[in-house]
């Protein structure tokens, strides 16, 4: 699973495999080390929940947890749906912006990136 911060935006890509992970289980994570001596680092999450309304986010202690709602979860996971977000809330500040999306094979391979277990690029 890939995830990239800009801003008050957070992205996250799965791989195929990745992508039924998320569905079986009901929940995907990855870890980056930042002290290999200390294992501390951050651990980011995807997972469906039943009692979830809306896509949201939370963060405590070095992890990202991703929650989305079971409809959503299921749309995207069993169809050819690219991906989806959270919604604005009519009336108040948007905040943090996220972004979840099925990951393609590049069309221009990349030296040690292995993108086997990617989706197909449709442009391909």
């Amino acid at each position: 699973m890939k995830l990239r911060i800009k801003g008050n935006t957070i992205r996250l890509r799965l791989s195929q495999g990745e992508v039924h992970t998320f569905w079986d289980q009901g929940s995907v994570s990855d870890f980056t080390v930042f002290d290999p001596i200390t294992q501390y680092g951050l651990t980011y999450e995807l997972r469906y929940d039943r009692d979830t309304r809306v896509v949201s986010a939370v963060y405590k202690e070095g992890r990202i947890q991703v929650n989305v709602p079971p409809g959503i979860a299921e749309e995207w996971a069993t169809t050819e749906q690219v991906g989806f977000q959270n919604e604005e809330i009519p009336g108040e500040e948007f905040e943090l912006h996220i972004l979840v999306e099925k990951d393609f094979q590049c069309l221009h391979k990349r030296p040690n990136e292995d993108e086997t277990d990617n989706f197909p690029n449709p442009l391909a």
